[in-house]
């Protein structure tokens, strides 16, 4: 650990917020089993106020994946597009790394850069686990409906169902392998075949909708990763100022992979 009084100083500062934070979670789930409405809305916004306290007292590259997640839940939970039941299982998931994580702090000198963790920052504050969660639930619908024939239909859309699930909370590399995955089978398979039944038209109108969606999200996340890469370098590193550049896999607006084009063209596949 660091001799730093004044890195010492701000450990005990964001520790006793993390503290708090935990606190105030431990009385939101007894909320939550509880049977007053009132009481469970305003434990969610006392904790929604501890994990921003938690947030403004360190930098994007200290904070922890959970953090944002957090927020994001306990707000959706405050704006009721979450029930308690998606707040119980997000808290169920997450609690026990919330309450377990160590805060560490150095001499920015003595430490590397940690891009995985600004990842995560950008992709927890976006709407992409909420998209891939609707993506999952519309194939599921699809695959339950009872109108598929063909058994190599059934078990490429289970595959894919299977690996959006595994690894769309996953690492950068896993998200993107994920994506890429589910718009080759959808450009080069699914979507013609599919298309073809009447009765799935409506399934397959929220599909592609959605996936704009999630295309629109995917390049808002990778251009502040990027931008927020650059940032921290140029920070740290004053002689690339200005001369830092990361190029990695991105997506132009309409979705499209700049390195590796894989969007999704619904005329190419009809």
């Amino acid at each position: 650990m660091t001799t730093n009084e004044s890195v010492q100083f701000h450990m005990r500062f964001v520790t006793e917020k993390h503290q708090e934070l935990i606190k105030t979670l431990d009385e939101l789930v007894v909320a939550l089993v509880g049977e007053k409405l009132e009481g469970k809305k305003n434990k969610g916004k006392e904790a929604l106020t501890k994990a921003n306290d938690l947030k403004a007292s360190i930098s994007k590259q200290d904070s922890p994946a959970w953090l944002p997640s957090l927020i994001q839940g306990l707000n959706h939970f405050q704006g009721n597009s979450w029930k308690q039941t998606h707040l119980i299982d997000h808290l169920i998931k997450n609690i026990n790394q919330i309450k377990s994580h160590k805060w560490v702090f150095e001499n920015p000198t003595d430490t590397a850069f940690d891009f995985d963790s600004i990842y995560e920052h950008y992709k927890a504050e976006s709407r992409l686990p909420e998209l891939f969660n609707d993506i999952v639930r519309i194939l599921e619908e699809i695959q339950a409906s009872g109108e598929l024939d063909s058994l190599v239909m059934i078990k490429g859309l289970g595959k894919v169902i299977a690996t959006l699930k595994k690894n769309k909370d996953g690492s950068y590399f896993s998200i993107n392998g994920a994506w890429e995955f589910l718009i080759t089978f959808l450009q080069n398979y699914m979507w013609g075949e599919l298309s073809k039944i009447p009765v799935l038209g409506t399934a397959m109108e929220a599909l592609e909708k959605t996936i704009k969606e999630t295309n629109e999200e995917m390049f808002k996340v990778h251009a502040n990763v990027q931008t927020e890469m650059e940032n921290v370098v140029e920070t740290e590193i004053k002689g690339l100022k200005n001369k830092s550049s990361f190029k990695f896999l991105a997506y132009d607006k309409t979705g499209a992979q700049l390195s590796a084009p894989k969007s999704l063209s619904v005329s190419e596949s009809v």
